[in-house]
């Protein structure tokens, strides 16, 4: 993972990423599994910071804890190299009306045989919710793509809005402080400090 900041403290391992889509099952007479999905779905993660300032860091914690928090969304990463946005570099729109529930989302405004990668966590410009490149989009001779993405659409599209991919754009995580996680801090031997864990959960 590359380097990423939580209200100014650095984002260190380990980092822990959880998508949260209730299913609920059940078996019918005949002993067949029954499995509907709510529709609904979020992103929680768990992180630890490298403190800085403790006293800064800990006075922020406690007084904005039930506030909405906004930073960069940590990008994926594998064996220690963060999944790129591709070899796409343009800015890009959406091509048309995409209904909520839609997954697979016709984008414009790419080079020809350029790509956004798989794994990539994106947004669009007229939500907040975060998604995620299910498979690596590639662009066609006339610049479009179809984009393919989870979870699905929470919010309706139009030729309007931009597509948020690249380091450079506001792919901003916006959430909350898990109430079960109840800031505080510990002092080790009077000169460090830890905050312990930070479980934030995705406002929707």
């Amino acid at each position: 993972m590359g380097a990423y900041t939580f209200q100014g403290q650095e984002i260190v391992a380990p980092f822990r990423l959880t998508s949260n889509e209730p299913v609920f099952s059940a078996d019918s007479i005949n002993l067949k599994t029954r499995k509907i999905k709510q529709g609904a779905q979020r992103w929680e993660m768990e992180f630890t910071v490298v403190m800085q300032d403790p006293t800064e860091t800990f006075t922020t914690a406690v007084s904005t804890f039930h506030d909405t928090i906004t930073f960069t969304m940590p990008q994926l990463n594998v064996r220690g190299e963060t999944i790129s946005s591709g070899t796409c570099t343009d800015n890009i729109n959406v091509k048309g009306v995409e209904a909520a529930n839609d997954d697979a989302i016709v984008i414009e405004g790419m080079a020809a045989g350029s790509t956004i990668e798989k794994g990539r966590f994106i947004k669009f410009s007229n939500h907040d919710k975060i998604y995620m490149v299910k498979q690596t989009a590639t662009a066609d001779n006339f610049g479009e793509a179809s984009l393919i993405i989870y979870p699905s659409l929470r919010s309706a599209l139009t030729s309007s809005v931009s597509l948020y991919y690249r380091d450079s754009d506001p792919i901003n995580f916006k959430g909350y402080r898990d109430i079960s996680n109840v800031q505080g801090i510990t002092y080790t031997d009077g000169i460090l400090s830890d905050m312990g864990t930070i479980q934030l959960i995705e406002a929707l």
